[in-house]
């Protein structure tokens, strides 16, 4: 098998995870010798509801990536929630999130990590890996690479992450979803659904409807999220759920999802965990937002690492935990913890309803006090 260069950062997977953390890297330590490993070549397919939160847009902000994006979204000014016959509605005039169309957003990002002279190998599968020499073997389908650091960022069906997490912890959500064409009606209205309403037929979860655009057509983004966070409960039969919410609905594709946990393990001497390898936000499933900013997070103690010789990397989990991230993650997973344990009880779900109701309405108040403080502004 050939034997390729040695290199000090070898980051498997290029996606918006693994392509955050190569970007850090080139700017906090441009010596260091890192390379980005991608099975697939961009465009590549990828399941994705799609949504940039403002988590996401900080995250590109961060690599200062310039928002908007050059490339078709839909902004998101008005969230429906919806359980039973009650809805809640948030309303952002600068936007509640976007959505962009994953193989055409990881392909931006994927250019934008080249023109900044990341070394991004595509069409490489990592077959087998190890600890050795104080680093790790890497055998792929190009040949054998020696680094020193790996840094995981190949997604909720990577294997990599193996060495690391231990199952006590290893919660896996389920997800199925479809993008078909559409009149253009949902992207006009700027508007995202999210139902909840399944939660009392055991959804962990919701149903969601979001507007899309691919390839500049309008299109609809829709399917079902099941957060397992209550692991021994009933699962709750996705595709019937579906098919009772969108009776048009085509075959849905699948795909797990591994969630944050506060209490697992995010890494081990030599090799750290990013991204959905790591954890997406168990409440809503979000992975983007939590993506970029893994990266940067990755990047800090891998830069810290090399100035200490000290790869155990025992200040990653920590420097997450603590971040801005970390806490964000914490809120997500408690609520989704306490949540969707009790959803499908009507007393507790109407309850839990009541708070959104007036979390909404705060939020609501607060933006329309910055637009009428605007305003006020502008005339002066």
């Amino acid at each position: 098998m050939t034997v390729r260069d040695s290199c000090d950062v070898l980051i498997i997977g290029g996606g918006p995870a693994g392509l955050s953390t190569a970007m850090h890297l080139q700017r906090l330590a441009p010596d260091l010798q890192v390379r980005v490993l991608e099975k697939a070549h961009h465009p590549r397919p990828k399941l994705c509801g799609g949504g940039l939160t403002a988590l996401a847009k900080q995250g590109l902000a961060r690599l200062a990536l310039p928002w908007p994006l050059p490339l078709p979204h839909v902004p998101v000014y008005t969230v429906h929630f919806r359980y039973s016959d009650d809805e809640v509605l948030l309303r952002n005039p600068e936007g509640v999130f976007a959505v962009v169309h994953r193989p055409e957003f990881d392909a931006y990002l994927a250019a934008e990590a080249r023109r900044r002279d990341v070394r991004l190998e595509e069409g490489v599968a990592v077959q087998r890996l190890w600890p050795e020499g104080g680093g790790w073997r890497v055998e792929t389908t190009q040949g054998v690479w020696h680094p020193r650091v790996i840094v995981a960022a190949d997604g909720s069906r990577g294997t990599t992450r193996n060495w690391v997490i231990s199952r006590r912890h290893h919660a896996v959500a389920r997800l199925l979803e479809a993008v078909t064409p559409s009149d253009g009606a949902l992207a006009q209205a700027e508007t995202a659904i999210f139902d909840f309403s399944a939660v009392r037929q055991g959804l962990q979860g919701y149903l969601w409807t979001f507007p899309s655009q691919v390839d500049a057509a309008f299109h609809c983004n829709r399917g079902v999220y099941d957060a397992r966070v209550a692991r021994r409960a009933p699962k709750a039969r996705l595709v019937p759920l579906l098919k009772a919410a969108f009776p048009d609905f085509p075959a849905p594709e699948g795909y797990p999802l591994h969630l944050f946990s506060p209490f697992q393990r995010l890494a081990r001497p030599g090799m750290l965990l990013v991204g959905d390898a790591a954890g997406a936000d168990p409440l809503f499933g979000e992975g983007i937002g939590p993506a970029l900013a893994y990266g940067e997070i990755a990047a800090q103690s891998i830069v810290a690492a090399f100035r200490r010789r000290d790869f155990r990397f025992r200040d990653y989990r920590p420097r997450v935990l603590v971040s801005p991230l970390g806490r964000y993650l914490i809120r997500r997973w408690m609520a989704a913890w306490v949540g969707y344990r009790l959803a499908r009880y009507p007393v507790p779900m109407r309850i839990i309803w009541s708070i959104a109701h007036g979390l909404a309405a705060l939020s609501n108040y607060a933006t329309a006090r910055r637009e009428q403080t605007h305003a006020n502004s502008s005339h002066q």
